[in-house]
């Protein structure tokens, strides 16, 4: 069955299911891309419909410029998705994307649309707590060397110098949009917020990865997965099923 595209490129839709009850849209790690969840659709239930976000700079957006703030990103994909938010949906957001979708979520939510079903956020801290250092202006060096110890190269050769210089401006746009990002208090989220953390990520404890629970009104958990920050790959099978149970379809 053939992708579909939406609203101006900013999803794709891997397996279209019509009939799903929820739609689970799903925004990608610093530097990743809608192909990051290509393979979910089929390990997912026929209830559940995944709709990869595809942001600017990346995939079939190479040539559009990367954006670089908060500010600047969330409302052009509120635009985007608003016409999508026709049937119930949840917000799934990896590491920069746990914040890109719960800004989106508030942003959402100032507007006065449909809301979502429940906010899933996986492999970040708690957006009301600045990141310790920031990477998205370090020497290439660190950045590359930051980047080898947290696993995010999956099989691409660090050490291949025109592949990094295609890939790291768009990775320090996208660590430039959390590390520039400054949260700002609003009345905590009125549905589930469900955290999910790796054991052995040194981007974010599991400890404080339950200081999420101060975004959510009452509903909230925090599971704990076996691995490092990209735990979305390690330990795929556990996190959906987790997801699976966390939208109770």
């Amino acid at each position: 069955m053939p992708v579909l595209h939406h609203a101006a490129s900013w999803t794709s839709v891997p397996e279209p299911r019509p009939q799903a009850a929820v739609r689970l849209f799903c925004l990608p790690y610093a530097g990743g891309g809608s192909v990051e969840f290509g393979q979910w659709a089929g390990l997912l239930p026929e209830s559940v419909e995944v709709v990869a976000v595809n942001l600017p700079g990346r995939e079939r957006r190479i040539r559009e410029t990367p954006r670089t703030s908060m500010d600047q990103l969330v409302p052009e994909l509120a635009d985007a998705l608003e016409p999508q938010l026709d049937r119930p949906y949840a917000l799934f957001g990896y590491s920069m994307g746990a914040w890109v979708a719960f800004e989106l979520a508030r942003q959402l939510r100032r507007r006065g649309v449909r809301q979502p079903r429940a906010l899933l956020a996986a492999a970040a801290g708690p957006p009301d707590q600045p990141p310790a250092e920031t990477h998205y202006d370090a020497p290439e060096a660190r950045l590359v060397s930051w980047m080898r110890r947290l696993g995010g190269s999956h099989g691409m050769p660090l050490d291949d110098q025109r592949l990094l210089d295609v890939v790291l401006p768009r990775i320090r746009a996208d660590l430039e949009i959390t590390d520039t990002y400054r949260h700002r208090a609003e009345p905590p989220l009125p549905y589930p917020v469900r955290v999910y953390t790796g054991t052995d990520d040194e981007v974010v404890s599991p400890g404080t990865a339950g200081l999420w629970s101060r975004q959510a009104g009452g509903d909230f958990s925090c599971r704990v997965l076996r691995g490092g920050h990209f735990f979305l790959h390690e330990r795929r099978a556990e996190l959906l099923a987790h997801i699976v149970n966390d939208l109770e379809v």
